[in-house]
């Protein structure tokens, strides 16, 4: 899995590819499903895996889009809005509840765990369907070295992390003279 805040690049993607897209839903989506890991880790370490419902697609449609359409609303403008120093009015405008805000926190959720999906050796993203432990990730078993899965997932996260951190790295040198852009569309801030 890459470390949380490196699915950024797949939020930035995608509203790339669609520009009527939520940017902060689909940012703030892209993210929330690894809100699990802690919890999961403190409550029940050792007895279930740091991954599970919010991984999955039932759990990523509906908590997920859910969980991440309440953060986006309530939670995003505020943060944004003391760490960039964006006007948390525009941010407001932008994070109001709306079709579009929805589709893109739920697209945000899925493409984080289509992204995870490769690089792990048990994955619930079709669970209650499929056992998790009985999907194994293809770079996973690509980077496996004489068949051990567990080098194979250490070889995939390496990979995974360095090609997004670098996407991230180089995202972030693109827009650094307009930090706003990177959480905020651009015609949305010069209104």
């Amino acid at each position: 899995m890459p470390i949380t805040p490196l699915h950024y690049p797949v939020a930035w993607g995608l509203s790339k590819l669609n520009r009527r897209l939520n940017f902060p839903g689909l940012i703030v989506g892209s993210f929330i499903p690894d809100i699990e890991v802690p919890i999961l880790i403190l409550f029940f370490g050792g007895i279930l895996p740091d991954h599970f419902i919010l991984h999955s697609l039932i759990g990523a449609l509906t908590i997920g889009t859910i969980i991440s359409t309440l953060a986006t609303i309530y939670l995003y403008p505020i943060i944004v809005s003391l760490i960039f120093r964006v006007d948390r009015a525009k941010l407001n405008e932008v994070c109001k509840l709306s079709p579009l805000l929805i589709i893109s926190c739920m697209l945000g959720n899925t493409f984080h765990i289509l992204l995870d999906f490769p690089m792990h050796p048990f994955n619930p993203i079709l669970w209650p369907f499929v056992d998790p432990y009985e999907i194994v990730g293809i770079l996973v078993l690509f980077l496996a070295v004489d068949g051990n899965i567990g080098i194979g997932f250490f070889n995939a996260k390496i990979l995974t992390n360095l090609i997004t951190g670098i996407i991230t790295i180089a995202i972030i040198v693109r827009y650094r003279k307009n930090l706003a852009e990177l959480v905020i569309r651009k015609n949305l801030i010069s209104r």
